[in-house]
């Protein structure tokens, strides 16, 4: 399970530029921001492999 937001386009279809918002952030606000939402991403797929092995190992001593 991985906590990464992905944005809908299509192959053939390139981005109009009529539709793209106007930056408000500064480039080092969205370096910022991406560290920090891969630092969360980076936890909770950490977190979600430690459970797994932990209810594998559980189960086999359980089991066995």
């Amino acid at each position: 399970m991985f906590y990464i937001q992905l944005k809908q386009r299509h192959w053939n279809q390139p981005e109009s530029p009529i539709n793209k918002a106007v930056p408000t952030c500064k480039p080092s606000e969205v370096e910022a921001i991406n560290q920090k939402s891969f630092k969360f991403a980076l936890s909770k797929t950490t977190e979600y492999i430690r459970n797994t092995q932990q209810a594998c190992y559980l189960e086999f001593r359980l089991f066995s």
